[in-house]
């Protein structure tokens, strides 16, 4: 399934996908205008010069109306929404299956907000991925992109790496998922230069972590807690476990490597 017919979106295409999305910007139906309001103001914010990275604010927005607030999570979830349907709930870059908590399925920015700030709340610049995916990627630079040009790359000049939003996942990538009751067996193969750079810097050692994990008992039933922890604490902030999470991921990737 792709939102696109030919080898790239056309703008046309992308005309009618951004119209999708900013007509449904918020669940609410009465704080939509307003909301494609507040995105635009921050949209031009983050171009101006010096750039911004206005995701923060993104975070933190409360806007009181008449009408009632506009909270920056109500606008990412509309966000979530619109890119899961696209992604048919899979994650934008390993397909896996994505459980229904937002902990477990944050926003990708595809160009990573410490080197595009211009771009943190560019409408394409944005997936949705697994936990996994977006915590080993973290701010990695795919490709030669400029990072001080204000208008966001065509698809066509994602030549180096896999983008999730222009590229059609089947022309770049095949893998293979195996699974018996206590083991899984994960293989990608990359058929373009873009799918085999995204199986070097990320899916090789994605399908490594996961059969680590699968096949080990103790440490399955550990990560299935915190799991199920992070499901039931949606919405708080958990900063120390999110220290946690990212410095297990640390030792298991240098236990891989």
């Amino acid at each position: 399934m792709s939102w696109f017919k030919g080898t790239y979106p056309s703008r046309a295409e992308m005309r009618r996908e951004l119209k999708a999305y900013l007509d449904a910007v918020h669940k609410t139906k009465k704080h939509i205008a307003r909301t494609q309001v507040l995105l635009n103001d921050l949209w031009k914010q983050a171009r101006s010069r010096p750039f911004v990275d206005v995701w923060p604010l993104l975070d933190a927005m409360n806007d009181v109306t008449e009408l009632g607030s506009i909270k920056g999570t109500s606008v990412k979830s509309a966000f979530r929404r619109r890119i899961l349907l696209l992604q048919e709930n899979r994650c934008c870059y390993c397909r896996r299956w994505l459980v229904n908590t937002a902990y477990a399925k944050p926003i990708e920015h595809i160009l990573p907000r410490r080197h595009y700030p211009q771009f943190s709340i560019e409408f394409w610049n944005m997936a949705v991925s697994c936990y996994d995916c977006n915590s080993a990627k973290t701010d990695d630079v795919w490709g030669s992109i400029s990072t001080t040009s204000r208008r966001y790359p065509k698809a066509q000049e994602f030549t180096a790496a896999f983008h999730p939003r222009f590229h059609r996942y089947d022309d770049h990538v095949h893998y293979l998922r195996m699974e018996t009751n206590s083991s899984t067996v994960v293989l990608f193969t990359g058929l373009t230069p873009q799918g085999q750079h995204l199986c070097r810097s990320l899916l090789h050692r994605i399908a490594a972590k996961e059969a680590l994990i699968r096949n080990n008992v103790v440490l399955e039933a550990a990560i299935s807690q915190i799991r199920s922890f992070e499901a039931k604490a949606e919405g708080l902030s958990l900063a120390r476990l999110d220290a946690f999470r990212a410095a297990l991921d640390q030792s298991l990737m240098r236990l891989l490597e």
